[in-house]
């Protein structure tokens, strides 16, 4: 029974959003779960207002009592021909000899479906979306959704994480939006500030002299709380360098509360007979984890080894270019 209602809806939400965006969609794969369902749409871009207004529509239909109709014809073309607007997902339909069945939300969706759905959108009760996913590169959403007691169930977590959140945040259900909005902001403000004073931190990193001829130079630190994403561009840009001998080992700890610690070694193309990926393996006892090429490397270590590894690695280097 429930994937009848659950279905119906999804009908009836796909239908809600071709009207709001002008458009006929087409739904790549639904699937129904025992706490909620989803359904995959093609779409290039899909915007949370246009989903909110969509729900709005879906549970107005539900209210109303909309009817739904099932429709039976021998093929694709009289389905058509009766329903030009008809919606249907034709590849999947080709695979299967059985006559087409249409389910008409009437004045508001057509679609050609094998699934079945009920006679009226009342039984569902309730369609709440639960959740909004652009699927990796591709130009497809995911979009999670629950009717009659799921959405209930669903619609009541969200309401206890709601109130959490304004107790945590000192706002109320009124406010709660402006107070999210605004330490977004002030969260893309501070984010600003530490990757500028990442940049002036290791601008201002003295190189040292790490060979007996004086042409090797090594960058080497312990940096704390500052920005991961600067420090590995930073690392990639000196290894890159095509005119000097550059050695790079930079450890950052991003706060006094992580027991880890990110470790990035590099050097230049011209200092072949450093393997920094080997080397830095070599130190699994320490508890390193991590790899990468011979010229570059990231990984991980508990942050009181660090000391210990830098050293070592160090002395390795030294080694290598006697």
């Amino acid at each position: 029974m429930h994937n009848k209602l659950a279905h119906t809806a999804e009908h009836a939400f796909i239908g809600s959003l071709q009207r709001i965006l002008g458009t006929t969609l087409k739904v790549r794969k639904v699937e129904h779960r025992e706490k909620d369902s989803s359904v995959i749409i093609n779409l290039s871009n899909l915007d949370l207002e246009t989903v909110i207004e969509a729900q709005y529509k879906v549970n107005a239909l539900i209210y109303s009592g909309r009817k739904v109709k099932t429709h039976s014809f021998e093929t694709m073309e009289k389905a058509r021909l009766q329903f030009p607007e008809l919606r249907a997902n034709e590849e999947r339909i080709k695979l299967s000899d059985q006559p087409i069945r249409v389910i008409e939300i009437e004045g508001h969706d057509i679609a050609a479906c094998a699934m079945n759905h009920v006679s009226d959108l009342r039984e569902c009760e309730f369609f709440f979306v639960t959740r909004i996913s652009r699927l990796g590169g591709a130009a497809e959403y995911e979009i999670n959704f629950a009717v009659q007691n799921q959405a209930k169930e669903a619609s009541t977590i969200l309401s206890r994480k709601l109130l959490h959140i304004c107790h945590y945040l000192g706002a109320n259900m009124n406010t709660i939006e402006n107070t999210v909005k605004k330490l977004n902001q002030e969260r893309k403000l501070y984010a600003t500030k530490i990757k500028r004073l990442t940049i002036e931190y290791l601008n201002k990193i003295e190189p040292t002299v790490i060979d007996e001829n004086g042409k090797v130079n090594l960058i080497d630190d312990i940096m704390y709380g500052l920005d991961d994403e600067e420090i590995r561009s930073f690392v990639g840009k000196k290894a890159s360098a095509t005119h000097e001998d550059i050695v790079v080992l930079i450890v950052h700890i991003r706060g006094d509360e992580d027991e880890s610690a990110s470790v990035y070694f590099a050097r230049t193309q011209s200092l072949k007979p450093i393997d920094c990926n080997k080397l830095f393996n070599q130190y699994s006892y320490l508890g390193v984890k991590g790899g990468g090429k011979p010229t570059f490397v990231t990984g991980i270590i508990h942050k009181e080894k660090t000391k210990e590894l830098m050293k070592h690695l160090i002395m390795d280097v030294r080694k290598t270019l006697q």
